[in-house]
């Protein structure tokens, strides 16, 4: 017999929907989906690219900027959201049906002129109580769902038919799509399994199995973000407390410069003054800086929600609607799923008031001094133990840092509290290591070895890339030595053979760029300018533009002396870090400001330093030789 069940699906779950294009306020009318999930009607869309964005291959997400790759047809080959579609066709019927009143709604199937009582979902025809009679008789159609009129005016069902359907193959005439290709995630027929998605360079499986699979896939995702929006709340908890202890501290340090000042107030009024506007300047400048962290993190939370609740939503549709949207919601949670947690700069919040002796009331303090808070590692090839540490890097989730052990021909995997976790064990002898920016890898160079190693956060293999054209491996004698990463995730290497730095694309290792260098490129960092700090283990370091110009080099002095060796750098907003060394037990750590000025020395005492990086929560971390120190601000 014909079912009268349908979904629960009513006015509440459609109303959670916003069926309003935020373009032109009006429903959605062919609504295409961009890779950041936002929907939007196929002529909006259209509109929007001719006006403002012709000839790109690449569109902005009118809502939140995201790019979008446009199919080579354009707009047009944008994936239709069928999902919305069916609810907005829903919504307009359950609006036309309750708009009526007391008026009759006729029945679609006879000539009789008898109101319509029901709905079939599979004919999509309004019937009247005789003709959905003749339907529960008729075999044909006994099998059919239908809903009363009442109940689709009160929204108790949906309007539009949620069995399993197998809609026609657009290629070939006649055909369901009953497979699902998961070389080219699109929906096939059996004629496209023997034609176009053949085996063995084509996989396919049964298409419910494919929805129960990535169902699946996507709730494991799910369950990684939902981790990851905590962990955005957390750090969002975090600045909230940082910027109230902030306002503590400056209060305090305030009434101690007034109480100060209040025992020579008649010679020292005016410095009192400057020194109160002084750390009203820095309040304001270091608010700004945490309101903007704010800001981030929250549009990053409000991101992946959003994206959460709209994979969710479409994982309620049918088969063909969740598979058509599959390989774009999927492509964007995995991309959310690997960005790494905004980082806050928990110097933010030091101030501190340094009385003076005599009538001068004292000076602030913005800074903190470095102080020895742990050391970990000794000479051997145990855990725990190192054979020239050279490289150091953070990946921040969790806070770990690997160490390259040259060699051991290891990697150390260490928590922040020193703790060996595991290693990589290398082929040939590691020096340099960087962290990505996403996906928590990490990025190793090797002496006498062509290929530069990325590792997953597992520590697994992502693939490995040569720094010169495929077909020069081997032919052209490379060293590499100094890797760092840029801000938008691109590979730097140094090789100190030819005298080159190469820059390589993230995803795969292809080369973008080749630059000469004029000192060899040991160790290596990027500034937030994309300029690249370069330490050849000799008397300089310079600064490059990244088109092999020298904007500025820096020649470190130990008691007004050149040192010996400048070994591994590190940049921040305040400046650049560079590790050097004189001998045995001579070595500093100096802090120079973005254009080279020398600021302060903050470590002192080290054995022979070599690779240096902060964790998140700023504590530095140094590669000496046969040990790791890290320091912490007091």
């Amino acid at each position: 017999m014909a079912s009268e069940e349908a979904g629960n699906a009513g006015p509440e779950t459609i109303s959670r929907h916003n069926l309003e294009c935020s373009i032109c306020q009006e429903r959605y009318q062919q609504p295409k989906i961009l890779e950041c999930l936002h929907s939007f009607c196929e002529q909006c869309l259209l509109k929007y690219c001719s006006t403002k964005h012709q000839g790109s291959t690449e569109i902005p997400c009118p809502v939140c900027q995201q790019e979008t790759q446009l199919p080579e047809t354009g707009v047009q080959g944008l994936k239709n959201n069928f999902y919305l579609i069916g609810l907005v066709e829903q919504s307009e019927l359950q609006d036309k049906v309750a708009s009526l009143g007391n008026m009759k709604l006729l029945c679609e199937t006879c000539d009789d002129g008898n109101e319509a009582t029901h709905r079939c979902l599979d004919c999509a025809q309004n019937v009247c109580t005789h003709c959905r009679g003749t339907q529960l008789r008729t075999a044909a159609t006994s099998n059919h769902m239908i809903v009363s009129m009442e109940d689709i005016r009160e929204g108790k069902v949906t309007v539009t038919k949620n069995l399993p359907t197998h809609p026609e193959c657009p290629n070939h005439e006649g055909e369901s799509t009953r497979f699902f290709c998961t070389t080219c995630e699109m929906l096939i027929c059996r004629d496209c399994t023997v034609i176009d998605h053949c085996k063995p360079k084509h996989t396919y499986i049964d298409r419910n199995k494919a929805t129960l699979m990535y169902k699946q896939s996507l709730s494991e995702l799910f369950d990684l973000l939902e981790g990851t929006v905590k962990e955005l709340k957390e750090s969002q908890e975090n600045v909230s407390r940082m910027e109230h202890q902030l306002g503590v501290t400056v209060e305090g340090t305030v009434i101690e410069v007034q109480d100060r000042a209040a025992e020579i107030r008649a010679e020292v009024t005016a410095q009192e003054n400057c020194l109160v506007k002084d750390i009203q300047t820095i309040q304001k400048d270091r608010k700004q800086q945490l309101d903007k962290c704010k800001k981030i993190i929250h549009s990053e939370s409000e991101k992946i929600k959003y994206a959460l609740e709209t994979a969710r939503e479409v994982t309620t549709a049918s088969d063909s609607d969740f598979l058509s949207l599959y390989p774009t919601i999927n492509t964007d949670l995995k991309l959310l799923a690997g960005q790494s947690i905004p980082r806050v700069d928990n110097r933010l919040t030091f101030l501190k008031f340094k009385q003076s002796e005599g009538v001068s009331v004292g000076e602030v303090l913005t800074e903190g001094k470095l102080e020895l808070c742990r050391e970990f590692g000794k000479m051997g090839n145990g855990p725990g133990e190192f054979n020239v540490a050279w490289g150091v890097a953070v990946r921040q989730q969790p806070d770990e840092i690997a160490v390259t052990d040259i060699n051991n021909k290891r990697v150390v995997i260490c928590s922040i509290d020193g703790k060996q976790k595991s290693a990589i064990q290398m082929e040939e002898y590691p020096f340099g290591i960087a962290a990505t920016h996403s996906k928590n890898r990490l990025v190793v160079v090797e002496f006498k070895s062509s290929f530069v190693k990325v590792f997953n956060s597992d520590n697994s293999l992502a693939f490995q890339f040569p720094t010169v054209q495929p077909d020069d491996v081997g032919k052209i004698t490379v060293d590499l030595r100094g890797v760092a990463v840029k801000k938008d995730g691109t590979i730097v290497v140094g090789d100190v053979e030819r005298m080159v730095l190469t820059e390589h694309r993230s995803t795969d290792g292809d080369i973008l760029l080749t630059t000469p260098v004029k000192i060899e490129p040991w160790f290596l960092a990027v500034d937030s300018s994309d300029r690249v700090v370069v330490s050849g283990c000799s008397h300089a370091v310079v600064v490059t533009d990244g088109n092999s110009t020298t904007e500025l080099a820096i020649k470190p002095t130990i008691n007004d002396q050149p040192v010996q060796e400048s070994t591994g750098v590190y940049t921040d907003s305040s400046g650049i870090y560079v590790a050097m060394h004189n001998g045995d037990n001579a070595g500093h750590i100096h802090h120079y400001d973005p254009q080279g000025g020398f600021l302060k020395c903050i470590a002192q005492g080290l054995h022979y330093p070599q690779g240096i990086t902060f964790t998140a929560d700023w504590q530095l971390a140094v590669a000496d030789y046969y040990t790791v120190k890290m320091y912490h601000q007091v």
